[in-house]
């Protein structure tokens, strides 16, 4: 009988100053670490970093006194991180301010301490990467937070099911379906300790991604929520513009089908698809970077004229389109349509 081993995000060694943490093999479980096990990496952070302020390094024992030795939740414990870098780190200090929510502007905060992270250690840079994902994808900035989280490995983070859940909410958002398939796959069956809330959105996600069908109606629902994303974060650039000439096309090709198929032509159905809303496509990647990361932010500022066409359409087009939806399309489609194409025809300059 084979049995799968268990192991923390960092393997407990002789010293923790040890580098290149392998990533464990795909048959072995992954755990998050005791805050015990924590607490003694974070000591050993300190030390590398060279910091010697008593005052400072009494902040960061007072931190983890309270529950240190028990078992306390991932995500509190990678707050407990944060704040232990920010206690001893000024540009981490200076940077959690812009990490608060709700957030104002359409960009993501600069994040200049990235800059720095290769000196600071991939434990602290992976347990940020992932914190600073979290607000990202919180402000619905899917682009950034999978960029990002590209930066940071499970080994080195102290909440491993975390790391794979926003990694995975990132790619299912951005139309990503086999690496966020993949990536869900590794956090149902093989994380330990996965958060309930996590399990089951996750496991909603994998049933959307694994039955979503590619130029389906769930397809073209999900193409028209991007767009909506992208143009209420101020990006109604090329790639936003692109995305709405291929959701009109997408619709002309189906309603074909449509009428092909009420006139016997032996056209295919219009293929609903199997799940519910799944994702956006994969148009919608690289749209803009991570500010502080490996390339400056873009966010496309570019101002549209109230009553702008969809895609540059002419207006013979969408007056056809619309009256093929009315016609043809079942309630819950027609609904989410109308008011996509309302939203774009009504779209103020940002």
């Amino acid at each position: 009988m084979h049995f799968q081993r268990v192991f923390p995000a960092f393997l407990v060694l002789s010293s923790w100053a040890v580098a290149g943490w392998a990533e464990t093999a795909a048959t072995d479980l992954i755990a998050a670490p005791r805050p015990d096990v924590v607490q003694t990496r974070v000591r050993d952070w300190l030390q590398s970093q060279k910091v010697s302020d008593a005052v400072k390094l009494a902040a960061v024992e007072e931190l983890w006194k309270a529950n240190a030795g028990g078992t306390l939740p991932a995500e509190v414990v990678l707050e407990r991180v944060i704040q232990s870098f920010a206690a001893v780190h000024q540009p981490t200090a200076d940077f959690l301010p812009h990490m608060v929510l709700p957030a104002g502007g359409l960009a993501p905060p600069e994040a200049q301490v990235l800059l720095n992270a290769k000196e600071l250690g991939a434990f602290y840079q992976s347990n940020f990467r992932l914190y600073f994902s979290k607000y990202l994808v919180h402000r619905e900035m899917y682009e950034e937070a999978l960029e990002t989280l590209e930066g940071a490995t499970i080994a080195d983070t102290v909440d491993p099911a975390g790391l794979l859940f926003y990694k995975a909410t990132c790619q299912k958002a951005l139309g990503l379906r086999e690496s966020g398939l993949l990536t869900l796959e590794q956090l149902l069956k093989r994380t330990e300790g996965v958060a309930p809330r996590y399990h089951s959105v996750a496991t909603l996600m994998q049933y959307d991604l694994g039955n979503l069908e590619e130029k389906s109606l769930d397809d073209v629902s999900n193409k028209m929520s991007d767009v909506t994303r992208r143009l209420n974060l101020a990006r109604a650039g090329q790639k936003t513009q692109k995305v709405e000439k291929e959701i009109v096309d997408l619709l002309d090709e189906l309603i074909k089908k449509m009428e092909d198929q009420s006139n016997g032509g032996g056209g295919a159905g219009a293929g609903q698809g199997k799940a519910g809303k799944g994702n956006q496509s994969s148009s919608a990647a690289g749209d803009s970077r991570v500010k502080g990361s490996t390339a400056p932010g873009e966010v496309d500022k570019k101002k549209t004229k109230p009553g702008a066409n969809w895609g540059n359409l002419e207006e013979k087009e969408r007056a056809k389109v619309k009256n093929l939806i009315s016609r043809d399309f079942p309630a819950h489609y027609r609904q989410t349509i109308e008011e996509y194409f309302k939203k774009l025809a009504t779209r103020d300059s940002k």
